[in-house]
């Protein structure tokens, strides 16, 4: 058990019985939250500025499972403001193939944020310093954001998920979005570093609160694709790490196995030992459920995944388990596989059957780590990294595949439908969800969502169609000149 500069903590757990989740319940599910660590005039004094630290990993609703619910963002605004801050800034920069501008705004955060009188940061298009951190420090220097030596208190709010490199997402995994995405990359080329740097900004950037989101939480594959559950509590601690450990617990998974808060227990910025975690409101058994754990294999999927030496969950391989998992929720798998069976090679690996297989469908070589012969034969697309990130990644192997101008199309169709969703159900605030049914917006959503893959199936359709016809045409007109 790794040793602590911190002897113990207090993990507090409120529940929240209103399934619509209205935002006076969440509100008084967030206060007793923290009452139970404290009150919020512990960490929040007159005249601060604070910052808020959601998740928005990508542009899936907190009904989703996925991302913190922008209701419990305005209530935590409203309470610190309450408290005497003198500004509430809420900052995020969500994963590698979004723009957190972008992602914002189909969650609804952003205009939640607005209404309730707070600020939105967008990490990803702000300045950044480089940070010394000292010679005997694993990872010396990291690029981070200047903002955050501009505020007074950091205020840590995760969503209760699972996760397939680390079991759960929580407090300490949503410290990575602190992280420039060039430096996540860099960092996730030898797993390692990618802890170690993380534990680093915990320390250096210790959050004064932790609330995590729990009323809608997720299980299943994350960090995108988890499976919604109404579980229904929220918790709050001044110990990201104690968090995690008990979230672990609440979930009935191995806590030992969450390396991102071991590795920052090991720094001393939290308690790793259950025995040293004193739980306030409602008890661990009442909350516990049996999740289902995230499944770390690349077997499920209707394609031959090749891995090798050089691969590793944290880099490459996790980036496309991302996107895969997402095509299977969204059914894209049946588009990618009319073409014939695709095979995806990582790492330094051999297939013996390569012949074989190049001729049975699409053939897509990821990252550096691949051989030459397998990257740079003709018939393979061969995508370049390393790490791969999961934006060039994504739009790359669609083209390869043969798919890429109807691929985009869908996918803006699909992120209008979450949107539209979001704002009907006032995930973005009263007044967008006022304003969203006046102007018919559930209407568009069903539209929106009814015909998103639909459009891209008849798209394919159509193109190969037409593609058909140019090549009759082609072929008469050689008839025609004796060609």
């Amino acid at each position: 058990m790794p040793e602590n500069t911190i002897q113990r903590a207090i993990v507090g757990i409120s529940r929240i019985t209103d399934r619509k989740m209205k935002l006076s319940s969440v509100e008084k599910t967030v206060r007793d939250a923290i009452s139970l660590v404290g009150g919020i005039d512990k960490y929040v004094r007159e005249g601060q500025i604070v910052a808020l630290k959601p998740n928005q990993t990508l542009f899936k609703l907190a009904t989703d499972g996925s991302t913190t619910s922008p209701r419990m963002i305005q209530a935590l605004i409203k309470i610190c403001k309450e408290a005497g801050a003198k500004d509430v800034w809420v900052m995020e920069a969500a994963g590698h193939a979004q723009m957190t501008r972008h992602v914002c705004a189909i969650t609804g955060m952003t205009s939640a944020v607005k209404e309730a009188g707070g600020r939105m940061i967008f990490l990803d298009e702000i300045a950044h310093k480089v940070v010394d951190f000292g010679e005997d420090a694993r990872v010396r220097f990291m690029p981070v954001p200047e903002v955050l030596d501009r505020v007074d208190v950091i205020i840590n709010c995760p969503k209760a998920k699972t996760h397939f490199v680390d079991p759960i997402s929580c407090a300490c995994k949503n410290w990575v979005g602190l992280m420039p995405m060039n430096t996540r990359l860099e960092l996730q080329r030898d797993a390692d570093p990618y802890y170690w740097g993380n534990a680093q900004l915990l320390k250096r950037y210790r959050p004064t609160l932790n609330i995590c989101d729990g009323m809608v939480a997720g299980q299943g594959q994350g960090p995108g694709s988890n499976k919604p559950f109404w579980w229904g509590y929220i918790l709050a601690s001044d110990d990201p790490v104690a968090m995690d450990v008990t979230l672990a617990q609440l979930f009935s998974l191995d806590w030992k196995n969450i390396r991102m808060a071991k590795e920052a227990a090991e720094l001393g910025v939290g308690v790793y030992n259950p025995r040293c975690i004193e739980i306030a409101g409602v008890p661990i058994k009442k909350a516990q459920v049996d999740v289902e754990p995230a499944d770390t294999g690349v077997n499920k999927y209707p394609c031959r995944v090749i891995v090798g030496e050089g691969a590793n969950i944290e880099g490459t391989l996790g980036h496309w388990k991302t996107i895969a998992d997402a095509w299977l929720d969204a059914g894209l798998w049946k588009l990618f596989t009319s073409k014939g069976t695709p095979t995806i090679m990582f790492g330094n690996a051999e297939d013996p059957d390569f012949e074989k297989h190049v001729k049975e469908g699409p053939y897509i070589v990821l990252d550096d780590s691949a051989q030459d012969k397998y990257k740079f034969d003709h018939r393979v697309t061969y995508i370049p990294g390393n790490p791969v990130p999961q934006s060039y990644m994504q739009h790359e192997m669609v083209e390869g595949m043969g798919f890429g101008q109807l691929y985009e199309p869908g996918l803006r169709l699909y992120e209008q439908g979450k949107k539209y969703k979001g704002q009907a159900l006032g995930a973005a605030g009263e007044q967008a969800r006022k304003r969203a049914i006046a102007g018919g917006v559930i209407a568009a959503t069903i539209t929106a969502a009814a015909i998103a893959i639909p459009a891209i199936v008849s798209g394919r359709q159509a193109v190969e169609s037409q593609q058909e016809e140019e090549e009759e045409q082609e072929e008469r007109v050689k008839v025609q000149h004796g060609i």
